[in-house]
């Protein structure tokens, strides 16, 4: 009995980057875009509560939709009554670090008065924060946690939230066109809930240990305060420090690292202090704050949204540990490498290690990661490591590291399609060793995603037909198509 050739140079390899829309470019061709889901309406957050099952925010009807292995369902899991004016919306989700148990879900959002979704009239009741149950099917038993401003406005009004390595729950809200004390206005209002960064136990009491605990009121809330407005909040994995987007007017747009009881500076500083005419003596300096100057600012402003650290290989052990940001004006996915201290961030472009300031003039080649992703609001790693992408036009875009094998299997002799053929890929290099089976469909396909790259053996079996062996290496960030023949016994 004769046996088909066992390698893969007899059919040869078809080698593709694939994406399913050409906009999304990354500048790694080692890695790979694929689109996930789409049909959203203006998404802005996204929260994984398993592998391939994600719950994502419209902003706009307030909606809370499910994307189960990348099939949008037809009924959202949630309702509620938001105002859409400006920036107003459902905002930001953050699910329990120890869900499913327990199954608290928390969402942000701009809460209408009228039980209906509304347009600036009459005033929303504000920007609240609750915590719902997680049923399996729907989020139920809402809880108000916290009751924040939601005038003027409307623009400036927040709304990331995310889970500390401390189990704590951290919120940012923007100044909603306040001026006071909170934003370092001296002469202002004082302690209104705008413009900070609050910390609250998972049932949204305060923590003991908040930087302004001892102060009492509404400051024992605050973990930062002089905030802008803000739409990216990320934990380092490796120094659980928080970092955070921030965006400016007109100008200088920032990345900072929050410690306990910082002032971000605005109104007065945005970028580097020493760009700033005033300086630091108009700062209202709260008991036990610091001001630090941004880890990066872009001079012109393009509006930063998510942040997100990769703790995985996923993208390449190269990338494991980085920062991953995106903005919603360009829609650019920026790749930053902290420096070994992991305080502070590191360029090879002179120009920017210089001032670390994004000049006009300066090259950003260095950090502009992934470009046409036509306004980026989120970014997640996924619990299987990959970094997910959503974007503001309706979709969620996932970058991976992984291999593609597909192909179709004919008889040799008809040339008829062949259902139901085993398909088995071995592994086998880097370790270590696996095993992974499919079989044909009535077309005669068969295909394999997410692989790792690497060495392979492929395994090809049917009753009545000799066994099909074909063996070489996946690329990463590609699409390899084997199309096998099978002679029949």
């Amino acid at each position: 009995m004769s046996k088909a050739r066992p390698y893969w140079a007899a059919i040869s390899w078809l080698l593709l980057i694939t994406s399913l829309c050409t906009a999304q470019t990354i500048r790694d061709p080692t890695l790979r875009v694929t689109e996930i889901v789409g049909g959203l309406n203006a998404p802005t957050a996204m929260g994984f509560i398993g592998t391939d099952d994600i719950l994502v925010l419209q902003k706009n009807d307030g909606q809370v939709r499910r994307v189960i292995n990348g099939v949008l369902q037809p009924t959202p899991v949630l309702d509620v009554a938001v105002d859409q004016t400006s920036e107003r919306g459902l905002l930001g989700i953050a699910v329990h670090p120890a869900f499913p148990s327990p199954p608290w879900v928390y969402l942000y959002y701009t809460e209408s008065g009228t039980g209906a979704d509304t347009t600036g009239a009459p005033e929303p009741l504000g920007n609240r924060l609750y915590r719902f149950r997680w049923d399996g099917n729907a989020l139920v038993e809402p809880a108000l946690l916290l009751n924040l401003p939601g005038t003027p406005g409307p623009n400036h009004d927040g709304g990331v939230l995310t889970f500390g390595p401390d189990g704590k729950l951290y919120a940012a809200i923007g100044d909603l066109n306040h001026r006071g004390q909170l934003q370092n206005v001296a002469t202002g209002p004082g302690a209104d809930d705008t413009s900070v960064i609050l910390r609250l136990n998972d049932d949204g009491s305060t923590p003991s240990d908040n930087p302004f605990v001892a102060l009492g009121g509404n400051l024992a809330k605050y973990y930062a305060y002089g905030l802008r407005n803000s739409f990216g909040l990320a934990f380092d994995p490796l120094t659980q420090t928080l970092w955070q987007t921030e965006n400016g007017p007109s100008t200088y747009d920032e990345i900072n690292l929050i410690a306990p009881g910082f002032n971000s500076g605005w109104v007065q500083i945005m970028g580097p202090a020493v760009r700033a005419p005033q300086g630091l003596d108009d700062l209202v300096q709260l008991p036990g704050s610091h001001y630090a100057d941004p880890r990066f600012s872009w001079l012109e402003t393009v509006a930063p949204t998510a942040i997100a650290f990769l703790n995985s290989t996923q993208l390449g052990p190269q990338y494991q540990h980085d920062m991953f940001v995106g903005d919603i004006n360009s829609g650019n996915l920026y790749h930053f490498k902290p420096t070994p201290g992991r305080d502070s961030l590191h360029f090879d472009t002179p120009a920017l290690a210089a001032d670390l300031v994004a000049d006009p003039e300066d090259d950003l080649q260095e950090i502009v990661f992934g470009t046409g992703f036509e306004g980026i609001t989120d970014l997640k790693v996924s619990p299987d490591g990959r970094l997910y992408i959503l974007s503001f036009q309706g979709k969620i875009f996932a970058v991976s590291h992984e291999a593609t094998l597909q192909g179709t299997i004919t008889d040799a002799l008809s040339g008829d399609v062949l259902e139901g053929v085993r398909v088995t890929a071995w592994h086998l290099a880097p370790e270590p060793i696996t095993r992974i089976p499919t079989s044909t469909d009535v077309s005669g396909a068969y295909a394999f995603s997410r692989l790792s790259p690497g060495r392979y053996w492929v395994f090809f079996s049917r009753s009545g037909y000799k066994l099909g062996v074909r063996h070489g290496d996946l690329p990463p960030g590609q699409t390899t198509i084997v199309n096998v023949q099978l002679p029949p016994r």
